[in-house]
Order: structure tokens, then sequence, then C-alpha cells
């Protein structure tokens, strides 16, 4: 009985301090995105609203015999609005508890259609478990090319340089912190 005790009281501290917490903060143009080719607009979609899923996966996320994505499976956050292709933002903050001391997210874009949704891989969030933050931010500096910036350090300086670039430049921001 000891022994079972023991076992128990191992397995139960080193699944509490292997468990971690982070905070997840994705900003998401879809102007931009449109604009900068990273989107394409279909047919009518200047014009009509369409439904978009920003959403976050723990794993590499699966499909739907119908060529969707499958939303109920590994999904950490999901923003839903209907949009016109060219105008709209997203911004999803969350809060992940995990019971390993790293994480692996991935951040899709998809446009909802009954057949075959067109999906759109926006970024690939890892932060191993020697790290304490990450950020990336995908934006068009002044010349017109695409810049993807990744730091994992955090920069108390950083929200300086995001007012220099101009909101309608940029495409995307992901930050993950540890908590």
């Amino acid at each position: 009985m000891k022994m079972i005790f023991a076992l128990l009281s191992i397995f139960l501290v080193s699944n509490f301090t292997h468990a971690s917490e982070f905070e997840l903060k994705v900003y998401f143009n879809l102007a931009a995105a449109e604009k900068h080719g990273m989107v394409r607009c279909a047919i009518g979609g200047h014009k009509l609203k369409t439904e978009y899923h920003l959403s976050v996966f723990k794993e590499k996320p699966s499909y739907t015999i119908l060529g969707n994505l499958d939303l109920d499976k590994n999904v950490t956050g999901d923003v839903e609005r209907k949009l016109l292709c060219d105008k709209g933002e997203f911004t999803l903050v969350k809060s992940i508890n995990t019971t390993e001391d790293f994480i692996n997210l991935f951040i899709y874009l998809e446009e909802i259609y009954i057949i075959k949704d067109e999906i759109f891989d926006v970024a690939n969030v890892k932060l191993s478990p020697d790290e304490d933050y990450f950020m990336q931010k995908k934006y068009i500096d002044e010349s017109g090319e695409t810049v993807v910036e990744t730091m994992i350090e955090e920069d108390k300086n950083s929200t300086n340089n995001d007012a220099m670039i101009e909101s309608n430049d940029l495409i995307y921001r992901v930050e993950v912190k540890r908590m």
C-alpha cells in the first residue's frame, strides 16, 4: 500500500511541476492579408459578407471529408465573424492550460463554405520548456516587402515599434507568454 501511495504522489508531483499556463494574443487584419495576397478574395467577396474563423489548434488540424477544417478537434481558440474579405480584423486573447511545459500552436484562417472551405495557414507558434515568451508579426514595410519578425524575449520597446507600423500594413501579430 505504501508503494502505491508513493507512486501516486510521484505521479501527481511530476504532473504538477510540468503543468504550465500560457497567455495567447492573436491579432489578424483580414484587409491587409487580402491586399498583400496572403488571402484570396472569392468572387463577389468584396460585396458579400462571408463567415470567417480564426482558429488556433493544439495539434496539426484535421479536415472533414468535405475538405473543411474540423473545428471540433484540438481547437484551443476560435473567433468567428461575418466580414467582407477586404475589411475587418480579428483579436483573440486566450489563457491556455496544459500538462506539458512547452506549447506548439497552429493558427489558421478559414473562409467558410458548405463544401471545401478556403483555408489559409497564418502561423505556427512554438515555445520550448526553456522559453517564456514568443512574438511574431508579419507586416508590409515602406518598400512594399513582406517582413516577418520573430522575438523570443519580451522587448518593452515592442509597442513603440508597433506604433511605427501603420495599422493597415500589419497582417498579424501573435504573442505567447508563460504565466
